[in-house]
């Protein structure tokens, strides 16, 4: 009866490994393209509301998938400026969030110019991160569909192995 619930647990244990590595490519997806579409908001806000990055990210974080990724850098504009809240904010969010090097790279070149130009630069920087982080998402993608049932099936299938073994 031990052995039973001893592989039992196993089983569960390993399944649920499996649907946690399955669910961190889908969460790192969803990060990348909520990024994207947040500085695509922050780009018409510079060329059109004039305001300030910190109110501006303040009103960014409305998807469950960034994590308060913008929120987090907002409170700390205050008391480091912006190049060095974003890169805090990036370095901070790298496991939540599944960020890889190039990605983080990408997201460190555009703090380096959010708030140091004039707002056709900080267009341009966001423009060509928003290009460069859709690329990133297609891939992204791309290895959430091909590793997600992969991941699963593992998973269980380890776990039925197993609970087999162990019976």
């Amino acid at each position: 009866m031990i052995r039973l619930f001893g592989g039992l647990l196993i089983f569960i244990v390993s399944a649920y490994c499996g649907f946690y590595f399955s669910d961190l490519l889908k969460k790192h997806r969803d990060f990348l393209r909520s990024v994207s579409g947040a500085l695509t908001f922050t780009a018409s806000e510079i060329e059109f509301g004039h305001c300030e990055l910190e109110r501006i990210f303040r009103r960014l974080d409305t998807s469950p998938a960034m994590y308060g990724f913008f929120n987090a850098c907002a409170d700390k504009i205050g008391d480091c400026g912006i190049r060095r809240a974003w890169a805090d904010t990036v370095d901070e969010y790298i496991d939540r969030t599944g960020i890889t090097e190039p990605e983080k790279d990408v997201l460190l070149q555009l703090g380096n110019q959010l708030g140091m130009s004039d707002a056709d630069g900080q267009k341009k920087a966001i423009s060509r991160t928003v290009k460069q982080l859709d690329e990133y998402a297609g891939l992204a993608d791309a290895e959430y569909t091909r590793l997600s049932k992969p991941y699963r099936s593992c998973g269980i299938l380890l776990g039925v192995f197993v609970l087999i073994i162990i019976a």
